[in-house]
């Protein structure tokens, strides 16, 4: 009997489909055979895939092949925990470019925190870095190894939120720029924030008066105390453009200062309406007399908001290219 083109496409189309299902019950189930999870580990389907590095039976060499693409699934598989077990150095036994990506999750064991910084590989050392769970005596062990011009190793330090107090105040003197990035740690401790100020602090040169004012534990007694708000009203106004809790139509109230660090608090809150954001992007334009004044700082802030629209962002990028 002669078939349908009904028929045909009915099979073509059904076919595949069953095939996925077998696949992904082949996947999820702990009993399925080693080889076949391997063989399905190959697949270009990636749900597929990420059932596979899951799954406890899958064969440890294909576990690290997947753990690239999925570090979290890897040590979330019950068989992680027995492989420690049984080796317990395991992480010397992890590929190298699969060690790097489970070291920036957030459930990675310290112990394999321990090993990378006991290497001498940089990049497992800026994986360790970039983690924010990395502890603390783990962050200053790596400082320590560090050398000043590993800028990246140390400007990833300089923002962790566990680098301890001492090591900031440490760190801000090796250069202006790690300076900046220790202004914006959001746990910077006041009196670092004073040494920065004290240290590079320019006339000609307001980046670190804004960036502190800026900062979350300045608050509106220390803006005057500090000299960097003009009044208590202006102190007032940016401390409340810095709180969560700020309504948008508080924000655009806000927005018609004339005053720079208010202006980038606006912009920076997720609260502010994108016709906002415009109109003080405009203001700011108009206030600075060439596009090279248009610095990291103002970037940074408007890129930092999702309502920031496209086309300031790529006026943006074309101003800090001049």
């Amino acid at each position: 009997m002669e078939s349908t083109v009904e028929q045909i496409v009915a099979v073509k189309t059904t076919k595949p489909i069953a095939s996925r299902t077998s696949s992904v019950q082949i996947a999820i189930n702990p009993n399925s055979d080693p080889q076949s999870l391997r063989k399905i580990a190959t697949s270009t389907d990636w749900e597929l895939r990420r059932l596979v590095a899951s799954n406890p039976n899958t064969p440890t060499d294909i576990l690290w092949q997947l753990g690239l693409d999925f570090p979290e699934a890897i040590l979330s598989n019950p068989i992680f925990q027995l492989l420690q077990f049984e080796q317990l150095q395991l992480a010397a036994e992890v590929p190298h470019a699969t060690l790097t990506s489970l070291l920036q999750c957030e459930q990675v064991p310290k112990n394999f925190m321990d090993y990378a910084v006991s290497q001498q590989d940089y990049s497992l050392w800026l994986a360790v870095a970039y983690n924010a769970h990395t502890p603390s005596q783990l962050l200053e062990n790596l400082a320590r190894k560090s050398r000043h011009q590993d800028r990246e190793l140390i400007r990833a330090i300089a923002a962790h939120p566990n680098t301890p107090h001492h090591l900031l105040a440490e760190i801000i003197k090796i250069g202006g720029g790690v300076a900046q990035v220790v202004a914006e740690n959001n746990q910077t401790p006041i009196d670092v924030l004073e040494q920065i100020l004290r240290k590079y602090s320019q006339v000609d040169d307001a980046t670190f008066v804004t960036l502190v004012a800026l900062h979350p534990q300045i608050t509106p007694q220390l803006l005057i105390q500090m000299h960097l708000a003009p009044n208590k009203s202006a102190a007032q106004s940016l401390w409340l453009a810095k709180q969560s809790g700020t309504n948008s139509s508080e924000l655009i109230e806000l927005a018609q200062t004339e005053w720079e660090p208010l202006q980038l608090a606006v912009v920076r809150h997720q609260n502010t309406p994108s016709s906002t954001i415009e109109q003080v992007w405009k203001k700011i334009r108009a206030q600075h007399d060439h596009p090279s004044q248009i610095d990291r700082l103002m970037y940074d802030s408007f890129a930092s908001n999702p309502n920031t629209s496209a086309r300031i962002r790529d006026e943006l990028r074309k101003l800090l290219q001049w």
